[in-house]
This record gives C-alpha cells, structure tokens and sequence, in this order.
C-alpha cells in the first residue's frame, strides 16, 4: 500500500494535519467494481498541485455502486469516500483541473520553475514571511494592547479572545472558500491536526524562543481546555452521522458567543472557583479561631508569587530587554515608537530600509499607528486592517508555496515547513512571548483552537445549509476514534509536561511540546500506512 509514492503520500499526510480544511476532488480515472485508483506518478509534475495530491492516494480498494468516487486525503486514514445524497458532486477531467482554482496562474511555467526561476518563489516566501513579522508586531500586537487598555481585561482573556479571533481571520476566509467554491468536506481529521498544531508546536516553540523563564498561570490553561474539550466532543458528536444540520452549527456558533461571556466574568468565576477550592482542602482544627474568609487572588500573579498589590491596569509589554518589561499602561506608551520612514543613519540600517521599505510603506499609508498618540482612538481601524494585511500576505504565501509544490515533487517538503512557520498564529504567539505575555501566547492557541471549533468549521457549514433549503452539509467522521484518542493522549502528556516544569516556559518546555507534536505526526502516519492499527477498533 503506497509502495508506489511513499514520499509523496509522507509529505501530503504531515501537510494536512496542520491544515484546518481537507479538500476532496472527483477524477474520472476512479475505477468501479473492486479496482484501484491508478495514475501514472511522471504526470504529477505536469499538473497542479491539487490533482498531484489525489495520484499520491493511490492503491487503495474501493467499493462498487457508484459512477464517480470522491477522493480525498484523511492525515489518519487515507481512503476513498462516494457521493452521498448530501454531497454532490461533479467530475471534472484531469485537464480541467480543480473545480475552483483558488490560486491565479503563474508568471513561470512549470519548466521555466524547474530550470531555476522557482528560487524567486522562495525569496518571495521569505520576505511574505517578514512581512507577516512587521504587520504583526508594528500594528497588530499593539492594536491588541490598546483594546486589552480599553476594555481593561487581563492579558491571557485578551488572548483567547481578540488576538485569537483576529488572527484566525483568514482560516475562516479559506473555509468559507472551501465550502462554497471547491466541492470539498471538512474532516474531523483537519480539526484534530490544527488543534494539536496550535495547542503543542506553537505553544511549544514559544517557549523555546523566549527572551527569559515567563510563569503560567494555570486558571487560563484550565478554563481555556475545559472550553475546548466541551466543544469537541460536541463537534464529534455532530460528525458520526457524516453530517451537519443547521441546527447544530447554530449550537456550536452559540457556543462561542458563550466563551465570550464567560471571559467578561473571567475575574469574578476565577475568584469563584479558587474560593470553592480554598474550601474543600483539609483544615486544621482550631477551636479558638474562627474560619477565614478565602483570602482574595491576584489573577494576573502566577500561584506562589507574592500577590502585593490588587488587579492591576492591563499592561501590554513592548520590550524586554535585560528582563525588564515595558509596556502600555494607563494609556501611556513606554518602551517603543511608531512606525517611522526616516532615512536612518548606518549603511547596514539603509540596507534594511530599503529591504523593507516595499511592505512598510503601504502599512504606514492605510493603517494607523496606535503607538501614536493621535492614532491611538483608532484602534478598531488598525485592528481590522491589519488584520486585512495579514490574510493578504498568507494567501500571498499560500499562493507561492503551491507553485514550488507543482515544480517538483521533492520541494514539498519545504511546502510544508513554510505553511507552519509563515503561520500568524505562530508569528502572533511568538511575538508576544518574547515581550514577556506567555498567559497571552498560551491562551491564543487555545482559544484558536476554540475559534476553529466553534467559528471557522460551523459558520460556513451553517451558511451553506441556509443557502440550500437547510439542507445538512456533508463532513467525513473516518478515522474519528483515533483522532479522538490522538487529542486526549496529547493534551493529557502536555499538561503533564507543564506541570513537569512548574508552570514556567523554559526551553524544556518548548523541548517537550515540540517532541510531543513530532510523535503525534509520527503516530498518525503510521496509522496513514496502516502499520499501526487504531486500539478501539
């Protein structure tokens, strides 16, 4: 099984499990009665990369009945799905390509890549990528500030909240897209793989990449997890049937509407719930003194700080150089400075003027600077925008690594580091951890993950029903037990990992969460080759 392509089937299965959306297309060389889909592997470089990726699934057995068999990749278990009433399809041939082509035709053939002009490509990817790092830090972290200042709420609610709704903006643009312009189902499989992606490799490189030793709080790490395992049982629950009625992509839309609530009452639940914990641990006898009353909790203190002073005025650091955080506080910006075009000084600073000037120029035309007093009541402006910008420079990206994956099937793999590390939400994550907001970093990805459950997957799968007489919109549960099984595997090891470094974010950490992550790509490959076999089969 997959002796034909193993490394073009390896690429493809650790490309999908950082991938939110799985795609499946229809081609007319699917055979009937117990044959296998068969395709000569020397046309993969002369077709796109959206047909390379159905040749790689080839040999497996399919079954008869039906006139066309959709084919589709699952990171868990590759496999062939046929057309159900609730799913339409259409064939299309293999010189058609894909039924909607999401990417615009390139300025280079494929043979005109191949002989070398694919290396613009990757420096094109290279500075989207720094162009992502500007968009991010110049306007779209402080933004974040600037609301966390306004709505006076902590950082790690800030987190799960704006910054990880912000970011995970063009995700729900590509799953909108995906829904309604190229014939494709969601698989529970996709879900599982952005999960774990955003939840270990992201947070676990956060780590490794920060400035000093940053403490965790683990009220945001509980209430953040305990959210995103309520809502993904509720998204396996919804997927058994192969579908999704309207009704419950309401239910899951709802309940993001009631995380958000939630973290309006953050501070005065986390009181709650330290209270009852303070009242259930075994107490002393002492006849002579009266029981006290819980003493109060500074949620912005990790447990076994010294809580000195009451909540705090939320602080957005700017910097965090030789351990001292500076950063936005009672409306005042300390520690850096808006955007500026001056022409700088030294040679080498020139140089990256001019490298940067492309990208900073149009930022600094259309998108205020809050770092800027004057600019600083336009704060939703600047958010939206650079948000904007962001979704313009990943699909920019996306655009690009595509076309090295059409060049030569060997590239794929650098395909597939560039789709997780030009990611906003490892770009975001960093960022922010490294001026010194690790309960920020760690609450974006969850509460990414969480936007990805209850936003990204039901608002299209609710928009097409309600475009289709309320019709359900066809999902794929294969492979559901062992993704399950994959998810609460991982993220009991990486709270065990947590605890293991005392709540701190030190290189171990990052360490233990990126290995964490490498296991379960190894994992679920095996299970693509069917090595391994699922254990609650």
């Amino acid at each position: 099984m997959f002796g034909r392509c193993p490394s073009g089937v390896l690429f493809w299965t650790l490309f999908q499990l950082t991938m939110s959306v799985q795609l499946d297309y229809l081609s007319p060389e699917s055979q009937i009665g117990g044959k296998t889909f068969k395709r000569d592997i020397k046309m993969m470089s002369q077709e796109s990369t959206d047909q390379a990726n159905q040749w790689f699934q080839g040999g497996h057995d399919i079954s008869s009945g039906s006139e066309s068999i959709g084919i589709y990749a699952d990171p868990l278990t590759f496999h062939t799905e046929q057309p159900d009433a609730s799913h339409s399809s259409t064939t299309v041939s293999p010189d058609d390509g894909p039924l909607f082509n999401r990417f615009p035709a390139d300025l280079f053939s494929v043979e005109q890549r191949r002989e070398g002009w694919v290396i613009l490509h990757v420096l094109g990817i290279m500075y989207m990528f720094v162009s992502l790092v500007v968009v991010c830090d110049e306007f779209f972290v402080p933004a974040v500030g600037v609301i966390m200042d306004m709505l006076a709420i902590p950082e790690d609610v800030a987190g799960a909240s704006v910054m990880a709704a912000g970011r995970s903006f063009p995700s729900l643009l590509f799953c909108l897209l995906t829904v309604f312009f190229m014939d494709s189902r969601v698989n529970i499989g996709g879900l599982v793989g952005s999960g774990v992606y955003s939840i270990l490799f992201v947070t676990g490189m956060c780590a490794g990449l920060s400035r000093s030793v940053l403490h965790l709080t683990w009220w945001p790490l509980l209430r953040d997890l305990s959210f995103y395992l309520l809502y993904f049982i509720l998204v396996v629950l919804f997927f058994l049937d192969n579908a999704v009625m309207w009704w419950e992509s309401g239910i899951l839309m709802a309940g993001y509407t009631l995380y958000v609530i939630f973290m309006k009452f953050n501070t005065q639940a986390e009181l709650a719930f330290k209270s009852i914990l303070h009242k259930l641990k075994p107490v002393q006898t002492q006849t002579d003194n009266p029981v006290e009353a819980p003493p109060k909790v500074n949620v912005d203190v990790p447990l076994g700080a010294d809580d000195t002073e009451a909540f705090p005025k939320t602080v957005l650091c700017i910097s965090d150089t030789d351990g001292k955080n500076e950063g936005l506080e009672g409306g005042q910006v300390r520690g850096d400075t808006p955007l500026s075009l001056r022409w700088p000084d030294t040679r080498c600073q020139q140089a990256v003027y001019l490298l940067l000037l492309p990208v900073r120029l149009p930022l600094w035309l259309t998108v205020p600077d809050v770092r800027n007093q004057k600019s600083r009541r336009f704060y939703a402006v600047t958010f939206l925008l650079s948000i904007l910008w962001i979704c313009v420079f990943s699909y920019v990206t996306h655009w690009w690594t595509d076309k090295i994956g059409e060049t030569a099937t060997a590239l794929r793999f650098m395909g597939i580091l560039v789709m997780g590390i030009c990611n906003p939400d490892l770009i975001t994550s960093v960022i922010v951890t490294r001026k010194g907001l690790a309960n920020m970093a760690v609450s974006s990805n969850v509460g990414s993950s969480i936007f990805s459950l209850t936003v990204s997957f039901p608002l299209p799968m609710l928009l097409y029903s309600l475009s289709h007489g309320l019709a359900p919109a066809a999902v794929s549960s294969d492979g559901i037990s062992c993704s399950t099984l994959l998810l609460l595997v991982m993220l009991v090891l990486a709270i065990v990992s947590i605890v293991s470094c005392k709540q701190k974010m030190n290189k171990a950490l990052g360490a233990s969460l990126v290995l964490l992550y490498i296991i379960f790509v190894i994992i679920s490959i095996l299970f693509g080759f069917e090595i391994i076999v699922c254990p609650l089969f």
